[in-house]
């Protein structure tokens, strides 16, 4: 039954560590001049301008898909006044691609043109935002390593038969 146990948790862990190591990955890839991480970045959403389709602490990931490729109702990331904004394509123009947030009332000031384009919206991660964030901040840190640490304790004072019978 132990054994059973410390199966699934090990292999949970394993999962969740893959998991996280892959968002961040894409996640440290995704400064706007950055070609990605096998061509995908991440970003955690924090305004309300696509909902209910995308909400606040949502997490995106983005293809750099050709900006050629973009047709109109896709929903696109791009850089606007240094930040990073993921809208509607609402009309396609010889000046850009015209953008609107599926909650705002009115389209986007200006274009998004090939320059400040990032890529097209390919997954939605519904609230790991959240933890992105969370993850960012020093406290995050100090709170795995102490959960960590707790586990090799409890490896050390519960071994399993095998490594028992080793000893």
């Amino acid at each position: 039954m132990m054994k059973t146990i410390k199966f699934i948790g090990t292999t949970l862990v394993v999962i969740v560590v893959s998991i996280f190591a892959v968002i961040a990955g894409i996640s440290f890839f995704s400064a706007p001049d950055s070609s990605g991480l096998f061509g995908y970045k991440g970003y955690t959403v924090v305004s309300g301008s696509m909902e209910p389709k995308i909400a606040v602490g949502d997490f995106i990931i983005v293809e750099t898909d050709p900006y050629e490729e973009v047709e109109i109702k896709d929903v696109v990331t791009f850089e606007y006044n240094s930040e990073i904004v993921t809208h509607r394509v609402v009309d396609k123009t010889e000046e850009g691609l015209v953008t609107k947030g599926d909650a705002n009332n009115i389209q986007d000031q200006g274009f998004v043109t090939e320059d400040s384009y990032i890529g097209i919206k390919k997954m939605l991660i519904p609230y790991f935002g959240y933890i992105i964030t969370f993850l960012q901040k020093p406290i995050a840190f100090a709170i795995i390593v102490a959960l960590m640490g707790v586990y090799l304790i409890y490896l050390y004072l519960y071994p399993t038969k095998e490594e028992e019978e080793k000893e």
